[in-house]
């Protein structure tokens, strides 16, 4: 007899739930291709629901390419939304990895969220179904165990990639998906980077506004001003799933950053950045220290001279004028030599001509806290070209002492060299001819068979080793020819000869800081003062 016909008994109403059938895959969490793919997981839980007769599918969502370690997926919110307003009371996926391999976050959906929405959940292949609970307790554990196991495998996973990733870092290999800008994958070997010239000249260009006394603000009013498309902009028109965040424009966060960019001397510099963990995908800045860097692993757009120059002038802190937004003459470069603070300009105005002069900027906050320490231009500007110029002069007579005495070394160098190489040449001549007796001899009954393996062995020995010395000694030589290791100071400064002004590259490349006193006089601090002493021992050494 039917259910609850003739009995007098209520008839009982069987639920029909609408099911949203999930579907999730990423290659992240170490997914396998086929058996969890997008079209194997729907045929499978579309085929379970057409088993089921209480349940009527109401939509498919699938997630595909996004992990389980975080529930910020757009098909999953989509379905939450639905299930919030109650057109979707059941949820059914392959299997507790699919739904999601946070196991905190899984287990609050599955054992808080749903129960209170009074929303079913199936993993099929977990034989999961909170309709047909088996006891609170098994499904808490059951839940509770694959939930861990599934949040394991993603982290596990994620920590082999992340180790895969710094061993390529650390062998030099791009893994970025985009190429730093200046530079395109090349498409031979997709970790290796080759210069996009296009790009590259405006790299070029800031370097060389910036070394030749433009401020940071002037370069980006000039960049765009021309319409030059800044890095993000660059490579949305080269890659169109470059997703640009923030302006179009160049700033002078950009501009600073390019400066300071080792990657454009050649020097692979990554991990810069990382994610806080599998489970949060927001990225954070990594302390320098912990960036990974491998030298010359691809041409340089810039040399590494100019890129130092550079770096020594963002230190100085130096500010442009508003006026001309071009950095002073000797902006950073002064110093007090009471308080140590930089010297400001000053000037002062008549009918007749404007006096320009540099004073303690301590001074000029408070009276009583330091002295004036008062310089003029004019003497500024004459008293550190003099000092230049007899710089130059010293750097001139440095590198013709300097080549003098390393060709007279070279020279006598050269002739022990040549004369050891004779006498190894004929210490070789001498043991080939042994060597070529010593058979000869064994066939005549002269040496017996242990004496000829014993002699033979020894001669080839030294015969070995007299060949390797010889090698050595001609390498040596020609090398003794090439031109030895240049002096920091004697390059830098001589190539200034007949200097007649000042300028700010030559002013930032040649000098360290200027210090000026309470009179009024100056103590110039020049850079590369241990190659100037290496030059003044050698040319002092020479004349003695």
């Amino acid at each position: 007899m039917p259910y609850g016909t003739d009995t007098g008994q209520p008839e009982r109403v069987v639920r029909t739930y609408k099911a949203a059938l999930y579907i999730r895959l990423s290659r992240d969490d170490g997914d396998k291709a086929e058996s969890d793919s997008v079209v194997n997981q729907k045929d499978l839980l579309t085929s379970f629901a057409d088993s089921q007769p209480d349940i009527e599918t109401y939509d498919c969502y699938i997630d595909d390419g996004w992990s389980g370690a975080n529930f910020n997926r757009p098909d999953f919110l989509r379905m939450m939304a639905d299930v919030y307003s109650e057109k979707v009371d059941c949820i059914i996926v392959k299997d507790s990895s699919r739904f999601g391999r946070n196991a905190s976050e899984s287990g609050r959906y599955i054992g808080e969220i749903f129960p209170r929405l009074r929303v079913r959940y199936i993993a099929v292949n977990d034989a999961i179904d909170s309709g047909r609970s088996r006891g609170v307790a098994i499904d808490f554990l059951n839940n509770s165990m694959r939930g861990m196991i599934n949040e394991y495998y993603v982290a596990a996973n994620s920590e082999n990639i992340c180790a895969t990733l710094n061993m390529e870092r650390r062998r030099g290999d791009f893994i970025g998906s985009f190429a730093k800008y200046g530079y395109k994958k090349d498409p031979a070997d997709r970790h290796k980077l080759i210069i996009d010239e296009e790009a590259a000249q405006i790299v070029r260009l800031i370097f060389r506004m910036f070394l030749n006394g433009s401020g940071i603000r002037t370069i980006v009013r000039h960049l765009n001003d021309n319409g030059i498309p800044n890095p993000s902009t660059y490579k949305r028109r080269l890659e169109p799933n470059y997703r640009i965040s923030g302006s179009t424009l160049w700033s002078d966060k950009t501009v600073r950053r390019t400066l300071h960019d080792e990657m454009y001397i050649g020097n692979m510099v990554q991990g810069k950045f990382k994610k806080v963990s599998y489970k949060d995908k927001a990225i954070i800045a990594q302390p320098e220290a912990e960036w990974i860097k491998v030298r010359n692993t691809h041409e340089a757009i810039i040399s590494k001279e100019d890129y130092e120059h550079a770096q020594r002038l963002l230190e100085q802190r130096a500010k442009a004028s508003a006026v001309s937004g071009e950095i002073g003459l000797f902006s950073g470069l002064l110093k007090c030599a009471d308080c140590g603070h930089a010297l400001i300009k000053k000037a002062n105005k008549n009918a007749n001509k404007t006096y320009v002069y540099y004073r303690c900027s301590t001074h000029c906050k408070c009276k009583t806290a330091c002295s004036s320490h008062t310089v003029s231009y004019d003497k500024l500007y004459h008293t550190v070209l003099c000092c230049i110029q007899r710089m130059v002069e010293i750097a001139v007579d440095a590198d013709e002492v300097i080549k003098k005495l390393r060709r007279h070394r070279s020279a006598a160098a050269d002739d022990d060299r040549r004369i050891q190489l004779q006498k190894q040449e004929n210490e070789l001549e001498k043991v080939t001819n042994l060597l070529a007796d010593l058979y000869p001899d064994f066939k005549s009954g002269i040496l017996n068979v242990d004496q000829y393996r014993i002699n033979k062995q020894k001669y080839e020995k030294i015969r070995e080793s007299l060949t390797q010395s010889i090698e050595e000694l001609r390498e040596s030589i020609h090398d003794s020819k090439l031109p030895d290791k240049t002096n920091a100071f004697v390059e830098h400064f001589k190539r200034h000869g007949n200097i007649d002004r000042l300028t700010r590259p030559l002013l930032t490349e040649l000098i360290e800081q200027i210090v000026v006193d309470e009179n009024g006089d100056l103590d110039v601090t020049f850079r590369f003062r241990d190659a100037f002493e290496e030059a003044r021992r050698a040319t002092a050494g020479h004349k003695a």
